[in-house]
């Protein structure tokens, strides 16, 4: 019976490698973990509900919600951007997934141990409410998820998909789409939106009973703080711009006003934003090559050190997150 190969090292030291088909194992281990990982990232696509007929899908959940659909051209610009600075930076730059928002989200929520953190595109958001009951809660839903948004892009325009997504998320108390959120929350049609209430509008989104400027004007106001941050740091508005908007009242529909804040705008510096995750990444391939010397010299310090370094890296891509 033919014995394992073992190699030597090169300066006559005889210490013992992995034997060849230890080796072999570990290589067909990765390989079958790639293989089943593909599988999975199919068998996603292939039993993702196909996105058919989206405009229709929107149409149908306003007439039942007893709302209409607003094109795009009767939107303010201005809520565009608030929505797409405070939701989706990166908006006009993907296909449906934010890759670098999914690593921002990832690093954060593990650095943090948390889950606030979803780093879900517009895209996703428009498939997951209209193809998946609006539950993307479980790993395999939120691949089921990613799929539809990719096909979603590949069928639409970025104009299309922003006109839809319009029309369907909720804005709280019982608002469905931008039609009924402007008449509810201010009395005026979407068109005539302007910096300052554009601004509360899209922070509604993310916590619709929360941010509910009728029943909390206190944290509706904080919250538009953090979009009129995000719009100053795209360009969609400047500083001065985003301080008047905070510092004059804002009529309600009620008949009721919001009172003015102060405070302060200061936009995150992106050039600085980057450091962060420019450093985090360079940390990984330094953990990389710690589980390398670790694997080679089995001491738990040198894995200790690993895990310490990977919880490093984490911390600072989470320091990359947007603000808002």
């Amino acid at each position: 019976m033919a014995r394992p190969t073992y190699r030597f090292a090169v300066d006559g030291d005889e210490t013992e490698r992995r034997p060849l088909w230890r080796r072999r194992s570990v290589l067909a281990g990765v390989v079958g973990i790639v293989a089943l990982l593909t599988g999975v990232l199919v068998a996603a696509w292939l039993t993702a509900p196909a996105p058919v007929r989206p405009k229709e899908v929107v149409l149908g959940r306003l007439r039942a919600d007893g709302s209409r659909f607003v094109p795009l051209r009767a939107i303010s610009p201005v809520l565009r951007w608030a929505i797409v600075a405070t939701e989706d930076e990166r908006f006009y730059r993907h296909h449906g997934i934010d890759l670098i928002g999914l690593t921002r989200a990832v690093a954060y929520d593990a650095s943090h141990i948390t889950l606030s953190q979803g780093g879900s595109t517009l895209t996703e958001q428009l498939a997951k409410v209209l193809y998946l009951g609006g539950n993307d809660g479980s790993p395999w839903r939120k691949l089921q998820d990613a799929a539809i948004a990719m096909r979603l892009e590949s069928k639409l325009s970025k104009p299309q998909i922003l006109e839809l997504y319009l029309n369907t998320v909720y804005f709280g108390d019982g608002a469905y789409g931008v039609g009924a959120a402007s008449e509810r929350y201010f009395g005026i049609t979407p068109a005539h939106l302007d910096l300052a209430t554009a601004s509360l509008l899209a922070g509604v989104i993310q916590d619709p009973s929360g941010y509910d400027p009728l029943l909390d004007p206190s944290l509706a106001r904080q919250r538009q703080v953090q979009v009129l941050t995000s719009m100053v740091r795209d360009g969609y508005a400047t500083e001065d711009q985003g301080l008047a908007a905070l510092h004059d009242p804002i009529p309600l529909g009620d008949g009721s006003s919001l009172a003015p804040i102060e405070a302060g705008i200061v936009a995150p510096d992106t050039s600085f934003a980057k450091l962060p995750l420019l450093a985090g990444f360079t940390l990984l391939v330094a953990v990389l090559a710690s589980l390398h010397v670790a694997r080679h010299s089995r001491r738990t310090v040198a894995f200790g050190l690993a895990a310490v370094v990977g919880v490093a890296a984490m911390s600072l891509i989470a320091r990359s997150v947007k603000v808002a």
